[in-house]
């Protein structure tokens, strides 16, 4: 009679257990993050969402005092010019992603058109534009 209830106060301090140490991870590795995150830090080109037929075709990473960036030129697809493709990416002027679960940092992509390509800037570091 008393096994059953046994059991389930085992399983229930095992619960618990579980759930504590995947908290106590999770705050290690958020405060891990946010201790040891350098302005040399840039976002991965993954990280930016291009519409289907768009095309990195160059990725550069460029450093200043106010930090560093990462510079994708992107050729946009057939159908579309790089204004069109600024304007789908929502960086005219300037676009924030929010961040992930295993980066909550947001990222702050700017582009600008040279040619028939989009040269795109992500980073961590820049403040939002204000109108």
């Amino acid at each position: 009679m008393d096994e059953p209830r046994e059991r389930g106060r085992l399983f229930s301090i095992a619960g618990v257990t579980i759930v504590a140490v995947t908290v106590l991870f999770a705050l290690v590795y958020y405060f891990r993050s946010a201790v040891f995150a350098t302005e040399g830090d840039v976002p991965a080109a993954s990280a930016i969402s291009l519409p289907e037929g768009s095309e990195v075709v160059d990725e550069s990473v460029e450093c200043a005092s106010g930090g560093c960036w990462a510079l994708l030129s992107v050729c946009p697809p057939e159908v579309m010019t790089p204004e069109e493709l600024s304007s789908e990416l929502g960086t005219t002027p300037q676009a924030r992603i929010p961040g992930t679960l295993w980066d909550p940092r947001t990222i702050t992509v700017s582009s600008r058109v040279d040619g028939p390509l989009l040269i795109v800037r992500a980073d961590f570091w820049s403040r939002e534009v204000t109108p």
